[in-house]
């Protein structure tokens, strides 16, 4: 598989933006395409770099910075090679799911701080979670597997939860039908 030098800048963009706070190389990164058979080479160490920026931002209750990077592992995120392996097998085993559940409780604290109100931009955030979750999902039979046995009980939780406001209930309710879809009978 080609190298594209550009692309080879996921994990330094990650860097930047964790030591300098610095997102603008990250936006750049994802104005580029993409394609199939570009290895995208990341350090072991690039799993728990990316996990410490997305806590960091959420916890700061920064709902576009989180979308961006939720939204660069997902694009990029099947193209990451870590030490010669698939980067996102290389992360299902480090804790990937365990850490999106993370994630994705922080991001219930931010829905439910919401109150009763629809803010797109965390409609969004939400959104590009789940996708990124949809990503894992589709790796492989172990991906399936974690994120059903972590996420079902999760999704019911917040879909049943009256302080959600109906329009995050609606959209965790689609991707969680999406997972079941492809579930075999």
């Amino acid at each position: 598989m080609p190298i594209r030098p550009d692309l080879q800048q996921l994990e330094k963009c990650i860097d930047d933006a964790l030591r300098k706070n610095d997102f603008k190389p990250l936006k750049t990164l994802l104005q580029i395409d993409i394609c199939e058979d570009v290895k995208i080479r990341c350090s072991k160490q690039f799993f728990h770099k990316l996990d410490d920026l997305i806590c960091r931002e959420l916890n700061k209750k920064d709902i576009q910075t989180t979308s961006l990077i939720l939204v660069s592992i997902g694009r990029c995120g099947k193209n990451i090679n870590i030490l010669g392996q698939p980067g996102l097998t290389t992360m299902l085993k480090q804790g990937l799911v365990q850490k999106m559940v993370v994630w994705f409780e922080k991001s219930k604290e931010i829905i439910l701080s919401q109150g009763n109100s629809k803010d797109e931009a965390v409609i969004n955030m939400i959104e590009d979670l789940f996708d990124l979750l949809m990503v894992i999902h589709d790796i492989s039979d172990e991906g399936k597997r974690q994120v059903m046995e972590s996420f079902i009980p999760l999704i019911c939780a917040l879909v049943i939860d009256s302080r959600v406001n109906i329009c995050f209930q609606q959209e965790t309710l689609k991707k969680m039908n999406a997972m079941l879809d492809k579930m075999p009978q």
